[in-house]
């Protein structure tokens, strides 16, 4: 079975995040049991973003965010490349939230495609989706609780 994570899960494995401890007892559960993890290309690049703010604000060294990301590759997320129809999929999500941007959109287009789970911190982004019909999205942050 495949998991896809948001890219704040991801992340919050290496910055302390309030949601970090369930996280990380989550993802190294899923590991335990086999589990494939997965994500659309896109998270490298927002997992970076995130770093990158953490250092100029102070928070992590180039060292730090350099170590960082040598841990985040050895969990081997499964990277999705993008498609035409993961793409077209993204949209289809962005206008079902509402929203006016489409990064969320594929993460849920790719876990649709893989008939998998599709796991976040953002709360509101996982409400949406089961507004949306999405049964298959959870919200770290719920679960927890």
């Amino acid at each position: 079975m495949t998991i896809v994570l948001d890219a704040n899960l991801i992340v919050s494995l290496v910055l302390a995040l309030p949601y970090s401890e369930a996280a990380t007892h989550q993802i190294i559960a899923w590991k335990r049991q086999g589990k494939t993890l997965a994500a659309p290309a896109l998270w490298t690049y927002e997992v970076c973003s995130v770093l990158r703010k953490a250092e100029v604000t102070g928070y992590l060294d180039a060292d730090q965010i350099n170590n960082a990301l040598i841990q985040l590759w050895r969990i081997n997320i499964q990277v999705i490349p993008a498609t035409l129809d993961l793409q077209r999929q993204a949209l289809i999500w962005a206008e079902r939230l509402g929203q006016s941007k489409a990064y969320d959109g594929a993460y849920l287009a790719v876990a649709e495609s893989l008939g998998s789970e599709f796991w976040t911190a953002d709360r509101r982004l996982a409400q949406s989706a089961h507004q949306s019909g999405a049964s298959w999205v959870f919200s770290i942050v719920e679960s927890s609780r």
